[in-house]
């Protein structure tokens, strides 16, 4: 496999038929697994889309969980319909996104991610101490409403594992396409120089305030349309939820799958979140173990799992050129 190979319409077209055929395949336990791994998925990518920049963002968990109470809210106690909630949730981090980016791009290196971290502490602050009668400070809030398409000749309530499973999916699906559009436009050339020579395209007349800023709230967008599928889909949404602790498997699953591949973070939620479901009944030593299979990916696959297979591949068919007559 190149890094090109998931690329090829052939793939593109398998892998949506997988998702759309696999809840037929699991019992329920898995389909409520797969679900929360579609909105990982989402988020994962959209911290990998900050890293095209050069810079890690920590504040990703902490606008998913903007996005969760911002939507659970209004959809709960207002009455709004979740299909209005999702995307005003994501336009309200992604303004958040860029009030808070006017700050924080203009520390450099090891003080951005000390500050996204500063914000992400302080998100989980507020909602565990402010406001606890409208949020539900930190026993949480519930009861949330589910999301439900109400037309003519049409009443669909998402209450089932698996109605929320081609949920999180096909919002997965829209993401996806979003983000790597994105990536393979001027815009991810513009975010990718900026990371490899952030001086050099700014002599070019490159503004590289506006292009972070802009990949900045991309990310918060995204993070937050997370957080409004999440909300229902779990029924209760607590501070704890949005802790610093989620930001540790989120990178790892970038890391693991490899940042350098758009697919790698979805191999890295797949893979990860499938072992973590064995790894659950070892309770203290769990943790542990995500910690050895860090580390093992960091010094024996620093390319995560799609750049070791990459690897692996061109030297098969390296030698195998070489030897064939």
């Amino acid at each position: 496999m190149n890094k090109g190979a998931l690329d090829k319409p052939v793939f593109l077209i398998i892998i949506p038929l997988i998702g759309f055929i696999l809840p037929t395949l699991l019992p329920v336990f898995w389909i409520h697994i797969f679900a929360l791994i579609f909105i990982k998925i989402i988020l994962s990518v959209s911290l990998r889309q900050m890293l095209l920049t050069g810079m890690l963002n920590l504040a990703c968990v902490a606008f998913m969980g903007i996005g969760a109470y911002f939507s659970g809210v209004l959809s709960t106690n207002y009455g709004l319909s979740f299909w209005f909630t999702m995307p005003l949730a994501g336009l309200f981090c992604a303004m958040l996104g860029l009030a808070l980016g006017f700050p924080l791009f203009r520390m450099k290196g090891a003080y951005f991610f000390i500050g996204t971290v500063c914000f992400a502490i302080i998100v989980q602050t507020f909602f565990s101490n402010f406001y606890v009668e409208t949020f539900g400070g930190v026993p949480g809030f519930t009861p949330i409403a589910k999301p439900h398409i109400k037309i003519p000749g049409l009443d669909l309530k998402f209450i089932s594992q698996t109605s929320y499973y081609y949920l999180s999916f096909c919002i997965m699906l829209i993401s996806l396409m979003i983000m790597y559009r994105l990536e393979h436009s001027r815009y991810g050339q513009y975010w990718k120089a900026i990371r490899d020579a952030d001086r050099l395209i700014e002599t070019l007349g490159v503004d590289l305030f506006q292009h972070k800023m802009l990949n900045f709230a991309i990310c918060a967008f995204f993070s937050g349309i997370c957080g409004s599928i999440y909300a229902p889909f779990i029924g209760i949404i607590t501070p704890h939820d949005f802790s610093l602790d989620f930001v540790f498997f989120v990178i790892m699953y970038a890391v693991v799958g490899g940042s350098e591949n758009f697919w790698g973070p979805i191999v890295g939620v797949l893979v990860l979140s499938v072992v973590g479901e064995f790894l659950r009944g070892l309770g203290q030593y769990e943790l542990f173990c995500y910690g050895i299979i860090l580390v093992s990916a960091l010094l024996f696959m620093p390319q995560g799992f799609l750049g070791f297979y990459e690897r692996v591949s061109n030297r098969i068919r390296f030698y195998g050129k070489k030897v064939s007559p």
